[in-house]
């Protein structure tokens, strides 16, 4: 059993995209950090089929990463740049949403999580290894947020004056501080596919709304893509345990005819589910990302609210710092810049979803009012869409 202090500015549980960019933040404001995650990402090799999970990138995640020198890595490796998103009923009116209609060259970047996760602990292998310290593989087994000391099972000891919780939906660091949540688990998961088709893809995203639940296309790099189908419970399990060709078969039938000739390489799902936390902060002690809040990834909006977190917490301690007196003002103000807009987004989503899920004549007839109103709204569309890309 190895016995080690640390003492620290900030200990982040949680190294994946929001916490170790969260890490970076702190480096750059002059404070030592140390982030706990479970594993490293495996490394990059071009050869390799793309992941499962994928993260559609806005305009505010992008400048963020940018400005973090991150997002040179993630070009050196691969991503896609998208320009335009359909959105459609069965058989309802299509409304386009272009990057040309404000001025943008794109709407924003599909990027491989893992590839995302691999190009953030570059920059700080490379860049901060004097401020920032990242400990794999070594679970928590205690947190005392009252006096900020992290105990692992290697017998590491962790003080600081800040602890994140950036460890997800599931967060120990949650529900160590005995911060509540509200929230519901929807009767749907989302099932990935990862395609490869023979003819390239158009930087075109599109997601068609059906009563049973959402049909998206994200395209990836090359000439692979990802489906994301919305399913209950039979649902998920007839594509889990169906053969490629058969899966093969079940697009077809199922997704709009858009798709060209296309071979199924993977598939996987996740169930869906809100969360809220009741609060963000307790005694010094904060949470961002998916430890705060969790939503409908019907617009693919989770991890950019999660750079929004990041981008708000690093501003509040810039303005105030760390110290006793100082820190309860700067998670004050982070809690009530970041929670109520968590909330209208993810209230937002849900309405979107339950308003397109269903076969309600009525809504129907307002869902196709509303998609052909949205297309013709001029600059209630493009005020709408840079909100949406993360412009505003």
């Amino acid at each position: 059993m190895i016995s080690e202090n640390l003492n620290c500015d900030v200990c982040i549980v949680g190294g994946g995209m929001v916490g170790a960019t969260t890490a970076i933040g702190f480096a750059k404001l002059g404070l030592d950090v140390v982030v706990l995650e479970r594993s490293k990402p495996e490394a990059f090799d071009v050869k390799q089929a793309p992941d499962l999970r994928v993260s559609a990138l806005n305009h505010f995640s992008l400048n963020l990463l940018e400005k973090y020198d991150i997002w040179e890595r993630v070009e050196k490796m691969r991503f896609r740049d998208y320009e335009q998103l359909d959105a459609w009923e069965s058989t309802g009116h299509l409304t386009s949403f272009k990057a040309s209609e404000i001025g943008e060259t794109r709407l924003g970047s599909f990027v491989e999580n893992r590839i995302l996760q691999l190009a953030i602990v570059d920059v700080i292998e490379t860049g901060y290894r004097d401020s920032i310290r990242i400990i794999y593989g070594h679970r928590v087994v205690h947190i005392d947020h009252v006096q900020s000391e992290i105990k692992l099972e290697n017998g590491y000891q962790i003080q600081c004056k800040l602890l994140v919780g950036a460890d997800g939906a599931q967060s120990l660091v949650r529900k160590s501080t005995g911060i509540g949540d509200t929230g519901w688990d929807y009767t749907q998961s989302a099932s990935l596919i990862t395609i490869k088709s023979k003819e390239p893809f158009e930087n075109c995203t599109w997601q068609q709304f059906t009563p049973q639940g959402p049909l998206a296309f994200l395209p990836m790099h090359q000439n692979y893509a990802c489906l994301v189908w919305y399913g209950d419970k039979s649902k998920t399990a007839e594509i889990k345990g169906a053969s490629s060709e058969e899966l093969t078969n079940m697009i077809g039938l199922t997704f709009p005819s858009r798709l060209s000739a296309f071979e199924v390489l993977d598939r996987g799902s996740f169930p869906l589910r809100r969360m809220h936390a009741n609060t963000y902060f307790q005694n010094k002690t904060v949470l961002i990302g998916d430890a705060a809040h969790t939503i409908n990834p019907l617009a693919g909006q989770g991890v950019n609210l999660g750079f929004r977190d990041v981008g708000a917490l690093i501003e509040s301690i810039k303005n105030n710092g760390l110290e006793l007196k100082q820190i309860e003002k700067a998670l004050s103000e982070y809690s009530s810049k970041r929670r109520l807009q968590n909330l209208a987004m993810m209230s937002a989503m849900d309405a979107i979803y339950h308003t397109f899920s269903n076969e309600n004549w009525v809504l129907k007839k307002l869902r196709n009012i509303g998609l052909s109103a949205a297309d013709k709204a001029g600059p209630l569309k493009i005020t709408a869409l840079k909100y949406a890309v993360g412009i505003k």
